[in-house]
């Protein structure tokens, strides 16, 4: 591919991730869904040439914007206040994400080796923040986990927390928020 071309499919690529963008967030669901599902529609749609980009371009040009927004938002202060809890939960779901998939890769096709399975089980587990935040921004979870959304405490006064988890529970079985 000529070096113009590449970069006219790159600029093409970012308007149509700012478009996909635009649309999930009107339709109120998750960019990562949106982006899919345009990559999938793109994939079926006849006549247009293959796209191939060298890795160390992606590597370049699509990834730190993606890790910058992730470190951009992060609340530091609850953040290293629940690094141990965060760094634990995050290895555990990549490897408990990691085997469970090449249990199932195993079970489903026997003759593929250990080795396989445990690849792509590695593949799709989630070890990075990027994927972690998009999911998490839709989960209601107890205060402890403001840091691993990236938001401060004080950015959560309006949303609705759980009973059992978020508040003082008196001997008569009221429960007072905190």
């Amino acid at each position: 591919m000529h070096p113009v071309e590449l970069f006219e499919v790159i600029v093409a690529m970012f308007v149509a991730v700012l478009v996909l963008h635009y649309i999930a967030q009107r339709l109120s669901l998750p960019p990562a869904v949106a982006l899919l599902i345009g990559g999938g529609t793109l994939a079926f749609v006849p006549g247009l040439p293959p796209v191939e980009l060298d890795p160390e371009l992606v590597l370049v040009v699509f990834l730190p914007p993606l890790l910058m927004d992730g470190a951009w938002f992060t609340a530091l202060a609850p953040f290293r206040r629940h690094l141990a809890g965060i760094a634990s939960l995050a290895i555990g779901a990549v490897l408990f994400t990691t085997a469970a998939v090449a249990l199932a890769a195993k079970a489903v096709v026997p003759e593929l080796p250990w080795a396989a399975c445990i690849a792509l089980g590695a593949i799709v587990s989630p070890p990075d923040a990027v994927s972690a935040r998009a999911v998490l921004q839709r989960v209601t979870l107890p205060p402890a986990g403001d840091a691993a959304r990236g938001r401060e405490p004080s950015q959560r006064r309006d949303r609705p927390r759980p009973l059992p988890l978020c508040g003082r529970r008196h001997a008569d079985g009221h429960v007072q928020p905190r």
